[in-house]
Protein backbone atom coordinates (compact mmCIF):
# COMPACT_ATOMS: atom_id res chain seq x y z
CA UNK A 1 0.00 0.00 0.00
CA UNK A 2 1.37 3.43 -0.91
CA UNK A 3 2.19 6.07 1.65
CA UNK A 4 -0.53 8.25 0.13
CA UNK A 5 -3.34 5.81 0.93
CA UNK A 6 -1.81 4.45 4.12
CA UNK A 7 -1.26 7.64 6.06
CA UNK A 8 -3.99 9.97 4.92
CA UNK A 9 -7.55 10.56 5.91
CA UNK A 10 -10.31 9.07 3.81
CA UNK A 11 -11.66 12.41 2.65
CA UNK A 12 -13.02 12.34 -0.87
CA UNK A 13 -11.06 14.85 -2.92
CA UNK A 14 -12.30 16.28 -6.21
CA UNK A 15 -11.85 20.06 -5.93
CA UNK A 16 -8.36 20.34 -7.54
CA UNK A 17 -9.67 18.71 -10.71
CA UNK A 18 -12.85 20.81 -10.77
CA UNK A 19 -11.02 24.07 -10.10
CA UNK A 20 -8.46 23.24 -12.79
CA UNK A 21 -11.11 22.79 -15.49
CA UNK A 22 -13.31 25.69 -14.37
CA UNK A 23 -11.35 28.42 -16.26
CA UNK A 24 -11.71 26.40 -19.46
CA UNK A 25 -15.42 25.84 -19.07
CA UNK A 26 -15.98 29.47 -18.06
CA UNK A 27 -14.22 30.87 -21.14
CA UNK A 28 -16.13 28.45 -23.34
CA UNK A 29 -19.45 29.50 -21.79
CA UNK A 30 -18.68 33.16 -22.54
CA UNK A 31 -17.82 32.39 -26.16
CA UNK A 32 -20.12 29.46 -26.92
CA UNK A 33 -21.32 31.11 -30.13
CA UNK A 34 -17.74 31.46 -31.38
CA UNK A 35 -16.00 28.28 -30.22
CA UNK A 36 -16.71 24.70 -31.28
CA UNK A 37 -17.25 22.44 -28.28
CA UNK A 38 -14.42 20.22 -29.49
CA UNK A 39 -11.97 22.99 -28.65
CA UNK A 40 -12.38 22.38 -24.91
CA UNK A 41 -11.64 18.65 -24.94
CA UNK A 42 -7.85 18.74 -25.15
CA UNK A 43 -7.41 21.56 -22.57
CA UNK A 44 -9.73 19.78 -20.12
CA UNK A 45 -7.96 16.45 -20.59
CA UNK A 46 -4.59 18.17 -20.19
CA UNK A 47 -5.58 19.95 -16.97
CA UNK A 48 -7.09 16.82 -15.44
CA UNK A 49 -4.00 14.78 -16.31
CA UNK A 50 -1.63 17.41 -14.90
CA UNK A 51 -3.66 17.72 -11.72
CA UNK A 52 -3.79 13.96 -11.11
CA UNK A 53 -0.09 13.62 -11.93
CA UNK A 54 0.80 16.42 -9.48
CA UNK A 55 -1.36 14.85 -6.77
CA UNK A 56 0.39 11.52 -7.32
CA UNK A 57 3.93 12.90 -7.31
CA UNK A 58 3.48 15.17 -4.30
CA UNK A 59 1.64 12.37 -2.49
CA UNK A 60 4.86 10.45 -2.39
CA UNK A 61 6.52 13.28 -0.48
CA UNK A 62 3.70 14.65 1.67
CA UNK A 63 1.52 12.38 3.77
CA UNK A 64 -1.60 14.51 4.06
CA UNK A 65 -3.37 14.47 0.72
CA UNK A 66 -5.83 17.15 1.91
CA UNK A 67 -2.92 19.57 2.14
CA UNK A 68 -1.65 18.66 -1.31
CA UNK A 69 -5.07 19.12 -2.85
CA UNK A 70 -5.67 22.48 -1.16
CA UNK A 71 -2.27 23.75 -2.30
CA UNK A 72 -3.01 22.71 -5.89
CA UNK A 73 -6.45 24.35 -5.82
CA UNK A 74 -4.98 27.54 -4.35
CA UNK A 75 -2.27 27.73 -7.02
CA UNK A 76 -4.76 27.07 -9.83
CA UNK A 77 -7.13 29.77 -8.60
CA UNK A 78 -4.36 32.33 -8.13
CA UNK A 79 -2.77 31.49 -11.47
CA UNK A 80 -5.94 31.75 -13.57
CA UNK A 81 -7.65 34.60 -11.72
CA UNK A 82 -4.73 36.97 -12.25
CA UNK A 83 -5.70 38.15 -15.72
CA UNK A 84 -9.30 38.83 -14.70
CA UNK A 85 -8.19 41.01 -11.79
CA UNK A 86 -5.69 42.78 -14.03
CA UNK A 87 -8.35 43.62 -16.62
CA UNK A 88 -10.80 44.78 -13.93
CA UNK A 89 -8.19 47.19 -12.56
CA UNK A 90 -7.39 48.49 -16.05
CA UNK A 91 -11.05 49.07 -16.78
CA UNK A 92 -11.60 50.91 -13.49
CA UNK A 93 -10.60 54.25 -12.01
CA UNK A 94 -7.37 52.58 -10.92
CA UNK A 95 -6.30 52.19 -14.55
CA UNK A 96 -3.41 54.60 -14.32
CA UNK A 97 -2.33 53.64 -10.80
CA UNK A 98 0.76 51.58 -10.13
CA UNK A 99 -1.25 48.61 -8.86
CA UNK A 100 -2.69 48.10 -12.36
CA UNK A 101 0.78 47.35 -13.76
CA UNK A 102 2.03 43.81 -14.15
CA UNK A 103 5.22 44.50 -12.24
CA UNK A 104 3.27 45.44 -9.15
CA UNK A 105 0.24 43.18 -9.42
CA UNK A 106 2.39 40.07 -9.79
CA UNK A 107 3.85 40.69 -6.33
CA UNK A 108 0.67 40.28 -4.23
CA UNK A 109 -0.45 37.31 -6.32
CA UNK A 110 2.92 35.63 -5.83
CA UNK A 111 2.85 36.40 -2.10
CA UNK A 112 -0.64 34.89 -1.76
CA UNK A 113 0.49 31.74 -3.57
CA UNK A 114 3.68 31.36 -1.50
CA UNK A 115 2.17 32.15 1.90
CA UNK A 116 -0.89 30.01 1.20
CA UNK A 117 1.31 27.08 0.24
CA UNK A 118 3.43 27.47 3.37
CA UNK A 119 0.33 27.71 5.55
CA UNK A 120 -1.22 24.50 4.27
CA UNK A 121 2.01 22.51 4.30
CA UNK A 122 3.25 23.67 7.73
CA UNK A 123 -0.09 23.52 9.52
CA UNK A 124 -0.74 20.57 11.82
CA UNK A 125 -4.43 20.53 10.86
CA UNK A 126 -5.80 17.68 8.74
CA UNK A 127 -8.11 20.06 6.80
CA UNK A 128 -10.98 17.59 6.47
CA UNK A 129 -13.58 20.36 6.77
CA UNK A 130 -11.66 22.60 4.37
CA UNK A 131 -11.61 19.76 1.85
CA UNK A 132 -15.35 19.27 2.17
CA UNK A 133 -16.00 22.98 1.69
CA UNK A 134 -13.64 23.18 -1.31
CA UNK A 135 -15.34 20.15 -2.86
CA UNK A 136 -18.73 21.80 -2.41
CA UNK A 137 -17.68 25.17 -3.84
CA UNK A 138 -15.90 23.68 -6.84
CA UNK A 139 -18.81 21.35 -7.62
CA UNK A 140 -21.30 24.20 -7.30
CA UNK A 141 -19.50 26.53 -9.74
CA UNK A 142 -19.10 23.72 -12.27
CA UNK A 143 -22.79 22.83 -12.00
CA UNK A 144 -23.87 26.47 -12.37
CA UNK A 145 -21.72 27.13 -15.41
CA UNK A 146 -22.83 23.80 -16.93
CA UNK A 147 -26.48 24.80 -16.52
CA UNK A 148 -25.76 27.97 -18.52
CA UNK A 149 -24.05 25.96 -21.25
CA UNK A 150 -26.91 23.48 -21.44
CA UNK A 151 -29.34 26.40 -21.67
CA UNK A 152 -27.41 27.90 -24.60
CA UNK A 153 -27.38 24.57 -26.41
CA UNK A 154 -31.09 24.11 -25.77
CA UNK A 155 -31.86 27.54 -27.24
CA UNK A 156 -29.64 26.92 -30.25
CA UNK A 157 -27.12 29.61 -29.29
CA UNK A 158 -23.96 27.66 -30.00
CA UNK A 159 -21.29 27.43 -32.66
CA UNK A 160 -22.12 25.01 -35.45
CA UNK A 161 -25.84 24.78 -34.78
CA UNK A 162 -27.12 22.73 -37.77
CA UNK A 163 -30.29 24.80 -37.97
CA UNK A 164 -28.25 27.97 -38.07
CA UNK A 165 -25.93 26.51 -40.67
CA UNK A 166 -28.96 25.58 -42.75
CA UNK A 167 -29.98 29.22 -42.83
CA UNK A 168 -26.44 30.29 -43.63
CA UNK A 169 -26.02 28.39 -46.89
CA UNK A 170 -26.41 31.64 -48.78
CA UNK A 171 -23.28 32.75 -46.99
CA UNK A 172 -21.18 29.88 -48.16
CA UNK A 173 -21.28 28.14 -44.76
CA UNK A 174 -22.46 24.60 -45.07
CA UNK A 175 -22.81 25.15 -48.81
CA UNK A 176 -20.53 24.02 -51.68
CA UNK A 177 -17.27 25.90 -51.97
CA UNK A 178 -18.20 27.25 -55.37
CA UNK A 179 -20.95 29.33 -53.77
CA UNK A 180 -19.66 32.82 -54.20
CA UNK A 181 -20.03 35.81 -51.98
CA UNK A 182 -21.13 37.63 -55.12
CA UNK A 183 -24.60 36.27 -54.45
CA UNK A 184 -24.94 38.39 -51.33
CA UNK A 185 -25.08 41.73 -53.06
CA UNK A 186 -26.86 42.67 -56.21
CA UNK A 187 -23.65 43.87 -57.80
CA UNK A 188 -21.72 41.27 -59.72
CA UNK A 189 -18.82 41.05 -62.08
CA UNK A 190 -21.06 39.95 -64.91
CA UNK A 191 -23.41 42.88 -64.46
CA UNK A 192 -20.92 45.66 -64.00
CA UNK A 193 -17.68 44.70 -65.66
CA UNK A 194 -17.89 46.02 -69.21
CA UNK A 195 -15.26 43.76 -70.73
CA UNK A 196 -15.85 44.94 -74.30
CA UNK A 197 -15.03 48.52 -73.38
CA UNK A 198 -11.70 47.76 -71.76
CA UNK A 199 -8.48 48.16 -73.65
CA UNK A 200 -6.49 45.08 -72.71
CA UNK A 201 -3.35 46.58 -74.17
CA UNK A 202 -3.54 49.42 -71.74
CA UNK A 203 -1.25 49.36 -68.75
CA UNK A 204 -3.62 49.11 -65.83
CA UNK A 205 -2.29 50.91 -62.76
CA UNK A 206 -1.22 49.01 -59.69
CA UNK A 207 -3.59 49.60 -56.79
CA UNK A 208 -2.47 49.90 -53.18
CA UNK A 209 -5.14 49.80 -50.50
CA UNK A 210 -3.32 50.68 -47.29
CA UNK A 211 -5.29 50.44 -44.06
CA UNK A 212 -3.80 52.37 -41.14
CA UNK A 213 -5.55 50.95 -38.10
CA UNK A 214 -7.38 53.56 -36.01
CA UNK A 215 -5.81 56.51 -37.84
CA UNK A 216 -7.85 59.65 -37.04
CA UNK A 217 -8.75 62.64 -39.17
CA UNK A 218 -6.83 65.82 -38.43
CA UNK A 219 -9.87 67.46 -36.88
CA UNK A 220 -10.21 64.54 -34.50
CA UNK A 221 -6.49 64.47 -33.83
CA UNK A 222 -6.47 68.12 -32.80
CA UNK A 223 -9.68 67.92 -30.80
CA UNK A 224 -9.08 64.72 -28.84
CA UNK A 225 -5.31 64.28 -28.86
CA UNK A 226 -3.98 67.84 -29.03
CA UNK A 227 -1.94 66.92 -32.10
CA UNK A 228 -2.02 68.94 -35.31
CA UNK A 229 -1.29 66.58 -38.20
CA UNK A 230 -1.42 69.29 -40.88
CA UNK A 231 2.26 69.00 -41.80
CA UNK A 232 1.82 65.35 -42.77
CA UNK A 233 -1.33 66.01 -44.78
CA UNK A 234 0.21 68.99 -46.55
CA UNK A 235 3.17 66.85 -47.52
CA UNK A 236 0.78 64.33 -49.08
CA UNK A 237 -1.06 67.08 -50.95
CA UNK A 238 2.24 68.40 -52.27
CA UNK A 239 2.93 64.89 -53.58
CA UNK A 240 -0.33 64.95 -55.53
CA UNK A 241 -2.72 63.26 -53.08
CA UNK A 242 -6.33 64.22 -52.47
CA UNK A 243 -7.12 64.58 -48.77
CA UNK A 244 -10.77 64.06 -47.84
CA UNK A 245 -11.38 66.98 -45.49
CA UNK A 246 -14.50 65.75 -43.75
CA UNK A 247 -13.95 62.03 -43.61
CA UNK A 248 -15.76 59.49 -41.44
CA UNK A 249 -15.70 55.72 -41.52
CA UNK A 250 -18.91 53.90 -42.35
CA UNK A 251 -18.60 51.66 -39.28
CA UNK A 252 -16.81 51.79 -35.92
CA UNK A 253 -15.13 48.35 -36.04
CA UNK A 254 -12.44 47.00 -38.34
CA UNK A 255 -14.28 43.90 -39.50
CA UNK A 256 -17.37 45.92 -40.38
CA UNK A 257 -15.45 48.73 -42.03
CA UNK A 258 -13.33 46.50 -44.26
CA UNK A 259 -16.20 44.15 -45.10
CA UNK A 260 -18.14 47.17 -46.29
CA UNK A 261 -15.39 48.98 -48.23
CA UNK A 262 -14.06 45.82 -49.93
CA UNK A 263 -17.57 44.86 -51.03
CA UNK A 264 -18.61 48.41 -51.92
CA UNK A 265 -21.86 47.94 -50.01
CA UNK A 266 -23.44 48.72 -46.69
CA UNK A 267 -23.93 45.77 -44.39
CA UNK A 268 -27.62 46.41 -43.80
CA UNK A 269 -28.37 43.71 -46.34
CA UNK A 270 -27.08 41.13 -43.88
CA UNK A 271 -29.85 41.89 -41.41
CA UNK A 272 -32.43 40.54 -43.84
CA UNK A 273 -30.89 37.09 -43.42
CA UNK A 274 -29.06 37.40 -40.13
CA UNK A 275 -30.75 38.20 -36.84
CA UNK A 276 -29.70 41.72 -35.89
CA UNK A 277 -29.05 40.42 -32.38
CA UNK A 278 -26.68 37.73 -33.63
CA UNK A 279 -23.20 37.62 -32.14
CA UNK A 280 -21.81 35.39 -34.85
CA UNK A 281 -18.85 37.07 -36.55
CA UNK A 282 -18.49 34.27 -39.10
CA UNK A 283 -20.76 36.15 -41.48
CA UNK A 284 -18.51 39.19 -41.52
CA UNK A 285 -15.33 37.10 -41.67
CA UNK A 286 -16.61 35.25 -44.70
CA UNK A 287 -17.74 38.44 -46.35
CA UNK A 288 -14.27 39.89 -45.92
CA UNK A 289 -12.34 36.81 -47.01
CA UNK A 290 -14.21 36.48 -50.32
CA UNK A 291 -14.76 40.14 -51.03
CA UNK A 292 -15.97 41.57 -54.33
CA UNK A 293 -13.12 44.06 -54.85
CA UNK A 294 -10.47 41.34 -54.88
CA UNK A 295 -12.68 39.16 -57.04
CA UNK A 296 -13.05 41.92 -59.59
CA UNK A 297 -9.35 42.71 -59.71
CA UNK A 298 -8.60 39.02 -60.02
CA UNK A 299 -10.98 38.81 -63.00
CA UNK A 300 -8.98 41.67 -64.56
CA UNK A 301 -5.85 39.49 -64.29
CA UNK A 302 -4.43 41.44 -61.40
CA UNK A 303 -2.13 39.68 -58.99
CA UNK A 304 -3.73 39.91 -55.55
CA UNK A 305 -1.12 40.53 -52.85
CA UNK A 306 -1.80 40.63 -49.14
CA UNK A 307 0.67 42.16 -46.70
CA UNK A 308 -0.52 40.48 -43.56
CA UNK A 309 -1.01 41.63 -40.03
CA UNK A 310 -1.57 39.79 -36.78
CA UNK A 311 -5.29 40.55 -37.09
CA UNK A 312 -6.77 37.13 -37.84
CA UNK A 313 -9.26 37.79 -40.70
CA UNK A 314 -6.55 39.62 -42.64
CA UNK A 315 -4.75 36.33 -43.37
CA UNK A 316 -7.70 34.58 -45.00
CA UNK A 317 -8.33 36.41 -48.29
CA UNK A 318 -9.58 33.82 -50.74
CA UNK A 319 -8.23 35.59 -53.82
CA UNK A 320 -4.82 36.56 -52.45
CA UNK A 321 -2.25 34.44 -54.27
CA UNK A 322 0.75 36.08 -52.64
CA UNK A 323 1.11 36.80 -48.93
CA UNK A 324 3.89 38.70 -47.22
CA UNK A 325 4.72 39.09 -43.55
CA UNK A 326 2.71 36.09 -42.40
CA UNK A 327 4.12 36.07 -38.91
CA UNK A 328 2.78 33.26 -36.83
CA UNK A 329 2.04 33.51 -33.18
CA UNK A 330 2.67 30.51 -30.97
CA UNK A 331 0.23 28.08 -32.53
CA UNK A 332 -2.43 27.91 -29.87
CA UNK A 333 -6.11 27.80 -30.59
CA UNK A 334 -8.23 30.71 -29.43
CA UNK A 335 -9.35 29.15 -26.15
CA UNK A 336 -5.84 28.31 -25.01
CA UNK A 337 -4.67 31.79 -25.96
CA UNK A 338 -7.46 33.22 -23.85
CA UNK A 339 -6.38 31.03 -20.93
CA UNK A 340 -2.81 32.25 -21.21
CA UNK A 341 -3.91 35.88 -21.43
CA UNK A 342 -5.89 35.48 -18.20
CA UNK A 343 -3.11 33.71 -16.32
CA UNK A 344 -0.07 34.86 -14.34
CA UNK A 345 2.13 34.35 -17.38
CA UNK A 346 0.06 36.88 -19.33
CA UNK A 347 2.86 39.44 -18.87
CA UNK A 348 5.37 37.19 -20.64
CA UNK A 349 2.84 36.23 -23.29
CA UNK A 350 2.15 39.93 -23.81
CA UNK A 351 5.85 40.71 -24.22
CA UNK A 352 6.19 37.95 -26.78
CA UNK A 353 3.22 39.36 -28.66
CA UNK A 354 4.57 42.91 -28.53
CA UNK A 355 7.82 41.86 -30.20
CA UNK A 356 5.93 39.78 -32.72
CA UNK A 357 3.84 42.81 -33.60
CA UNK A 358 6.93 45.04 -33.93
CA UNK A 359 8.51 42.54 -36.30
CA UNK A 360 5.35 42.23 -38.36
CA UNK A 361 4.89 46.00 -38.70
CA UNK A 362 8.50 46.55 -39.70
CA UNK A 363 8.21 43.72 -42.20
CA UNK A 364 5.27 45.52 -43.79
CA UNK A 365 7.27 48.75 -44.04
CA UNK A 366 10.24 46.97 -45.60
CA UNK A 367 8.23 45.06 -48.20
CA UNK A 368 7.16 48.21 -50.07
CA UNK A 369 10.52 48.44 -51.86
CA UNK A 370 9.82 45.00 -53.37
CA UNK A 371 6.15 45.64 -54.01
CA UNK A 372 6.85 48.84 -55.93
CA UNK A 373 8.89 46.99 -58.56
CA UNK A 374 7.19 46.83 -61.93
CA UNK A 375 5.98 43.46 -63.12
CA UNK A 376 4.34 42.11 -66.26
CA UNK A 377 1.10 41.70 -64.35
CA UNK A 378 -0.70 44.58 -62.61
CA UNK A 379 -1.21 44.07 -58.90
CA UNK A 380 -3.74 44.89 -56.24
CA UNK A 381 -1.99 45.16 -52.90
CA UNK A 382 -3.87 45.12 -49.62
CA UNK A 383 -1.79 46.34 -46.69
CA UNK A 384 -2.99 46.38 -43.10
CA UNK A 385 -0.67 48.27 -40.77
CA UNK A 386 -1.61 47.91 -37.11
CA UNK A 387 -0.68 51.48 -36.26
CA UNK A 388 -1.46 53.76 -34.51
CA UNK A 389 -3.67 51.14 -32.82
CA UNK A 390 -2.59 49.98 -29.36
CA UNK A 391 -0.47 48.39 -27.94
CA UNK A 392 1.90 51.32 -27.85
CA UNK A 393 5.20 49.73 -28.72
CA UNK A 394 6.90 52.40 -30.86
CA UNK A 395 8.14 55.82 -29.92
CA UNK A 396 7.92 58.73 -32.41
CA UNK A 397 11.22 57.73 -34.03
CA UNK A 398 10.63 54.00 -33.91
CA UNK A 399 12.30 53.36 -30.60
CA UNK A 400 10.94 50.37 -28.74
CA UNK A 401 8.71 51.19 -25.83
CA UNK A 402 6.62 48.92 -23.69
CA UNK A 403 2.87 48.90 -23.73
CA UNK A 404 1.74 49.86 -20.26
CA UNK A 405 -1.64 48.25 -20.65
CA UNK A 406 -2.80 44.78 -21.40
CA UNK A 407 -3.25 44.07 -25.07
CA UNK A 408 -6.89 43.34 -24.47
CA UNK A 409 -7.80 45.97 -21.92
CA UNK A 410 -10.11 48.80 -22.79
CA UNK A 411 -10.27 51.72 -22.76
CA UNK A 412 -6.78 52.79 -23.77
CA UNK A 413 -6.03 56.15 -22.27
CA UNK A 414 -2.39 56.55 -23.21
CA UNK A 415 -3.09 59.32 -25.70
CA UNK A 416 0.49 60.59 -25.89
CA UNK A 417 1.71 57.11 -26.77
CA UNK A 418 -1.01 56.89 -29.41
CA UNK A 419 0.17 60.17 -30.98
CA UNK A 420 3.77 58.95 -30.90
CA UNK A 421 2.77 55.98 -33.03
CA UNK A 422 1.06 58.35 -35.48
CA UNK A 423 4.33 60.29 -35.74
CA UNK A 424 6.33 57.10 -36.31
CA UNK A 425 3.89 55.95 -38.98
CA UNK A 426 3.95 59.37 -40.68
CA UNK A 427 7.73 59.29 -40.78
CA UNK A 428 7.75 55.92 -42.57
CA UNK A 429 5.02 56.95 -45.00
CA UNK A 430 6.60 60.27 -45.99
CA UNK A 431 10.27 59.27 -45.98
CA UNK A 432 10.04 55.75 -47.33
CA UNK A 433 6.75 54.22 -48.45
CA UNK A 434 5.16 57.01 -50.49
CA UNK A 435 8.37 57.90 -52.41
CA UNK A 436 8.94 54.24 -53.26
CA UNK A 437 5.43 53.89 -54.65
CA UNK A 438 5.48 57.18 -56.57
CA UNK A 439 8.86 56.42 -58.14
CA UNK A 440 7.38 53.49 -60.09
CA UNK A 441 7.35 53.91 -63.86
CA UNK A 442 3.67 52.99 -63.92
CA UNK A 443 2.16 55.36 -61.35
CA UNK A 444 -0.19 53.47 -59.01
CA UNK A 445 -3.52 54.24 -57.40
CA UNK A 446 -2.94 54.65 -53.67
CA UNK A 447 -5.59 54.72 -50.96
CA UNK A 448 -4.58 55.53 -47.40
CA UNK A 449 -7.46 54.98 -45.01
CA UNK A 450 -8.03 54.58 -41.33
CA UNK A 451 -10.43 51.69 -40.90
CA UNK A 452 -11.83 53.81 -38.08
CA UNK A 453 -10.68 56.80 -36.10
CA UNK A 454 -9.22 56.58 -32.62
CA UNK A 455 -11.20 55.53 -29.63
CA UNK A 456 -10.31 56.08 -26.01
CA UNK A 457 -12.84 55.82 -23.19
CA UNK A 458 -15.80 54.96 -25.40
CA UNK A 459 -19.13 53.80 -24.09
CA UNK A 460 -20.06 51.41 -26.88
CA UNK A 461 -23.61 50.90 -25.64
CA UNK A 462 -24.59 54.55 -25.20
CA UNK A 463 -21.95 56.69 -26.93
CA UNK A 464 -22.14 60.46 -26.86
CA UNK A 465 -21.79 62.51 -30.01
CA UNK A 466 -18.18 63.21 -29.02
CA UNK A 467 -17.44 59.50 -28.67
CA UNK A 468 -18.96 58.72 -32.06
CA UNK A 469 -16.98 61.55 -33.67
CA UNK A 470 -13.70 60.41 -32.14
CA UNK A 471 -14.23 56.81 -33.19
CA UNK A 472 -15.39 57.42 -36.76
CA UNK A 473 -13.45 60.51 -37.88
CA UNK A 474 -10.77 58.76 -39.93
CA UNK A 475 -7.93 59.48 -42.34
CA UNK A 476 -8.97 59.18 -45.99
CA UNK A 477 -6.40 60.07 -48.65
CA UNK A 478 -6.33 59.07 -52.33
CA UNK A 479 -3.75 59.30 -55.12
CA UNK A 480 -4.80 59.03 -58.77
CA UNK A 481 -2.02 58.84 -61.38
CA UNK A 482 -3.69 61.42 -63.62
CA UNK A 483 -4.22 63.88 -60.76
CA UNK A 484 -7.89 64.32 -61.71
CA UNK A 485 -10.03 64.23 -58.57
CA UNK A 486 -13.27 65.64 -59.91
CA UNK A 487 -15.12 62.45 -58.89
CA UNK A 488 -14.07 62.79 -55.26
CA UNK A 489 -15.60 65.10 -52.69
CA UNK A 490 -14.87 66.33 -49.19
CA UNK A 491 -17.13 63.91 -47.28
CA UNK A 492 -16.81 60.72 -49.33
CA UNK A 493 -16.83 57.55 -47.21
CA UNK A 494 -14.96 54.27 -47.84
CA UNK A 495 -18.02 52.43 -49.16
CA UNK A 496 -17.75 54.55 -52.35
CA UNK A 497 -13.98 54.42 -52.79
CA UNK A 498 -13.79 51.47 -55.15
CA UNK A 499 -17.03 52.36 -56.90
CA UNK A 500 -15.30 55.53 -58.08
CA UNK A 501 -12.06 53.69 -58.95
CA UNK A 502 -13.83 51.05 -61.03
CA UNK A 503 -15.87 53.73 -62.79
CA UNK A 504 -12.88 55.94 -63.50
CA UNK A 505 -10.28 53.37 -64.55
CA UNK A 506 -12.25 50.32 -65.67
CA UNK A 507 -15.28 51.80 -67.44
CA UNK A 508 -17.85 50.59 -64.95
CA UNK A 509 -21.09 52.36 -64.15
CA UNK A 510 -21.61 52.07 -60.43
CA UNK A 511 -23.97 54.50 -58.82
CA UNK A 512 -22.57 56.05 -55.67
CA UNK A 513 -24.22 55.29 -52.37
CA UNK A 514 -25.42 57.98 -50.04
CA UNK A 515 -22.61 58.44 -47.53
CA UNK A 516 -23.82 57.12 -44.18
CA UNK A 517 -22.24 56.36 -40.82
CA UNK A 518 -23.60 53.43 -38.84
CA UNK A 519 -22.84 52.70 -35.19
CA UNK A 520 -22.62 49.22 -33.76
CA UNK A 521 -21.17 47.70 -30.63
CA UNK A 522 -19.10 44.54 -30.44
CA UNK A 523 -21.85 42.45 -28.87
CA UNK A 524 -24.28 43.02 -31.75
CA UNK A 525 -22.20 43.47 -34.92
CA UNK A 526 -25.31 43.39 -37.15
CA UNK A 527 -27.38 45.91 -35.21
CA UNK A 528 -26.79 49.33 -36.78
CA UNK A 529 -27.83 52.79 -35.70
CA UNK A 530 -27.51 55.57 -38.24
CA UNK A 531 -25.43 58.37 -36.70
CA UNK A 532 -24.88 60.36 -39.90
CA UNK A 533 -26.92 63.34 -38.75
CA UNK A 534 -25.08 63.81 -35.47
CA UNK A 535 -21.74 63.76 -37.29
CA UNK A 536 -22.80 66.27 -39.94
Amino acid sequence: MSNLSKHNTKSFIIHPILFSIYPIIFIFSQNIHLLPVTEIFLPILTMISLTIFTLFILGKKIRNRNKIALVISLLVLVFFSYGHVYNILNDSELENSEISRHRYLLIPFSVIAILGTIFFLKSKKKFNNATTIANGISASVIVLISINIVGDFSSGNYFGNPELAENETWFGIGAPQENSMMNIFSTSIEENLLENQLDRNKNFPDVYYIILDEYPSNESSKKFYEFDNSKFLTSLENSGFYVVKNSFSNYPMTIQSLSSSLNMEYLDVLTTDVDKNSQNYRFLNKLLSDNIVMQKFSSLKYEIINVGSLWGPNGEFKNAKTNFCEFKEINFDSLIRELLEKSMISYFYEKHFEQLRRDQIMCGFNEFSNLSQNTDQPKFVFVHILLPHAPYIFGPNGEHVSSGNSLNSEPWNERVAYVNQIKFLNKNLIEKIIPELLNSDNKPIIILQGDTGGGHSIDWKEPTREMVFERMANLNVVYFPDGNYEDLYEDITPVNTFRIIFNKYFNENYELHDDRNLWSDGDKPYYYKDVSKILN
